[in-house]
């Protein structure tokens, strides 16, 4: 019985754990232009980070309507598993909120509206790859 005890303690303490992290590089948008646009999924912890610089020109733009705009900036978000999709958590009030969809597949990141119950959605981000990291311990 001991020899069962010492060996499952051994093998559960040889097993390597393993975690995914998916990467969102080079997003470009209709609306801005930037520097680096880049989106870090970490799906075991279920976290976006969002690394990105504006152009000098987006940058300039943003500022004349909110002078609180970083020109580089780095914002985080909780995400879950949605139908294949990343979704990250919601950003709002009840009546009126949005979430970021992330596609693997596609490269892209889609953003949805809600605005008393009616949803809508359309593209935000466009990326170039999208890197897969199996990170191990």
């Amino acid at each position: 019985m001991k020899k069962i005890f010492f060996l499952l303690i051994f093998y559960l303490l040889s097993i390597n754990s393993s975690a995914e992290i998916l990467v969102f590089q080079n997003c470009e948008s209709s609306d801005y232009v930037y520097e680096k646009n880049e989106y870090i999924l970490d799906l075991e912890k279920g976290l976006m980070t969002r690394k990105f610089i504006y152009s000098d020109e987006s940058y300039e733009k943003l500022k004349l309507n909110d002078i609180s705009v970083k020109k580089n900036n780095t914002t985080n978000k909780r995400i879950a598993e949605e139908n294949d999709l990343y979704v990250s958590e919601i950003s709002g009030y009840p009546a009126f909120y949005t979430q970021l969809i992330f596609n693997k597949k596609k490269a892209n990141i889609k953003i949805r509206t809600v605005l008393n119950n009616t949803k809508g959605e359309s593209l935000l981000s466009q990326c170039e790859t999208v890197i897969n990291y199996k990170k191990e311990s």
